[in-house]
């Protein structure tokens, strides 16, 4: 499995096999951020240390606002809506989005700290 799909399918970093959330549909809010604590295939503890995912939260500003300025452009330059009617979209762009964003930030935030180990578990 490659470094993209395993981030984007929520799968865990190291054998890319296990799942990283109890549920893999980020938009069931009561299980958003729910986490297993270990890999079931690798026992990889998900939670490297206390506050490691507060920086997902940088991941996840990133994202959105890579998200409204492409939502933005596109809009404001390939249509003929008014600049003040493209920031409510953006804004229920945004909401609609933010679910999976966070879940993607977690996901992203933890492949960039643990190595990919190719061996059968």
């Amino acid at each position: 499995m490659t470094l993209l799909r395993s981030i984007f399918q929520f799968k865990c970093p190291n054998c890319r096999v296990g799942s990283l959330f109890v549920n893999s549909n980020p938009y069931k809010l009561r299980d958003l951020n729910k986490m297993h604590e270990r890999c079931s295939k690798c026992d990889l503890k998900f939670s490297l240390e206390p506050g490691f995912y507060q920086g997902a939260a940088y991941v996840s500003y990133g994202f959105q606002v890579l998200n409204s300025l492409i939502v933005f452009n596109l809009l404001f330059w390939f249509t003929s809506i008014h600049w003040k009617d493209i920031i409510y979209f953006i804004l229920v762009f945004i909401i609609i989005l933010t679910p999976y964003i966070v879940v993607v930030s977690r996901s992203v935030w933890i492949h960039l700290f643990v190595k990919h180990r190719s061996k059968n578990f």
